[in-house]
């Protein structure tokens, strides 16, 4: 699987993320709300993946997988259950235009 939108998500956390936005989660809707229903589907596909991949309970390889995938930013105690969370939105249909 192809980890494109992955990679422009990991990006978005820049070194200045913490200080550019209130907290993780409005930095994160922000983002959200720049990119397309399929766009965000394929995210939630690759992390996903990715947690598939690094499932362990200290996060340490999961933070180094981010770090490796451009993201120079990382929060220990909200970035796992936020990745997470995220993962867990592919689960619910797309809504279809037509």
């Amino acid at each position: 699987m192809s980890s494109f939108e992955l990679n422009k998500f990991a990006v978005w956390f820049h070194q200045d993320f913490g200080l550019t936005f209130e907290n993780v989660n409005i930095g994160v809707d922000v983002y959200l709300g720049q990119i397309s229903p399929q766009s965000k589907y394929n995210l939630s596909c690759e992390l996903d993946s990715l947690l598939a991949e690094f499932p362990g309970k200290d996060s340490k390889g999961l933070k180094n997988a981010w770090l490796r995938l451009g993201a120079q930013w990382w929060d220990k105690d909200e970035m796992p259950t936020l990745l997470a969370e995220l993962a867990k939105t592919h689960n619910k249909p797309l809504k279809q235009d037509f």
